[in-house]
């Protein structure tokens, strides 16, 4: 009986499927992708192109194909993926994927794709940024195994997001719009503060967010885990930050200062609270 279940064990099989990550755990079995996010700032009428690196760091051969999808941020920053062509801002039939779409890796093999992008004469230019995404798929599942030695097959696939802007410039602006603490009402935590902004800029931010508190009664300070934001003209973004979960019952001042561009552009909010 004992022989029968570690055989069981050993091939047992599952399929996995990553999203959006290249996990370390299967870094070394499933295929590998960079940069994470490509960029570029064409006119009207204009083409850009930029390389990606597709590498097998696995022993077997293994084939890769490619496919374009439509995205967006929801309002807490999560990835939402939609059918190609399907939103305002895309930009998925403009793009042309060299030499294909479809390839095949041989073992330890590196492969630099383009991907080129040709805005067209007649765009609607009143919307400053278009997006994509580009989804690289494993199609030859490798075997891996778990941490607890159980044997799995493997297939990645890796999404690269795609950002055009026509914009040559480099102004950002965000605006924020509210800043609050959530109390828990089961009490099973301190709660958490919310940061809500929009960005009115007419290109993408990326931002990170510094977090302190200030026992106003103590004058005990604490520093906050940072918090790293990405955002598209429009977007209306709220930032949650958990309060420490030993947090002290007092009067407190939380402050939250937003960097949001290359030149140490900052926000700053305040807000007063107690617990």
């Amino acid at each position: 009986m004992t022989v029968s279940m570690k055989i069981r064990k050993y091939i047992f099989t599952v399929v996995v499927i990553l999203l959006l990550s290249n996990i370390p755990l299967f870094a070394q079995d499933g295929i590998m992708v960079g940069p994470s996010r490509i960029y570029y700032k064409v006119g009207v009428g204009g083409t850009g192109t930029q390389k990606v690196t597709v590498t097998n760091p696995s022993d077997k051969a293994m084939d890769v194909g490619i496919a374009i999808n439509d995205w967006a941020y929801n309002a807490n920053g999560d990835n939402l993926s939609f059918n190609p062509g399907t939103q305002p801002t895309t930009c998925a039939d403009w793009i042309q994927i060299l030499p294909g779409a479809f390839f095949t890796l041989q073992a330890k093999e590196k492969k630099e794709v383009s991907i080129m992008l040709n805005v067209p004469k007649n765009v609607n230019n009143d919307i400053p940024v278009h997006t994509a995404m580009l989804y690289f798929t494993q199609l030859t599942p490798v075997d891996s195994k778990t941490p607890s030695g159980t044997m799995m097959k493997v297939s990645m696939r890796i999404g690269i997001k795609l950002y055009h802007s026509f914009s040559q410039q480099e102004e950002r602006d965000i605006d924020i719009t509210d800043f609050k603490d959530v109390a828990d009402s089961t009490k099973a935590s301190a709660g958490r503060l919310e940061l809500a902004f929009q960005n009115k800029s007419k290109v993408w931010v990326e931002g990170k967010v510094n977090w302190e508190l200030l026992n106003t009664q103590t004058g005990e300070k604490q520093k906050l885990e940072d918090l790293n934001f990405y955002s598209l003209p429009g977007d209306n973004r709220i930032l949650k930050q958990p309060l420490p979960a030993k947090l002290a019952k007092g009067k407190y001042m939380a402050t939250a200062i937003v960097n949001y561009g290359n030149k140490d552009e900052l926000k700053i909010a305040e807000l007063e609270f107690v617990r």
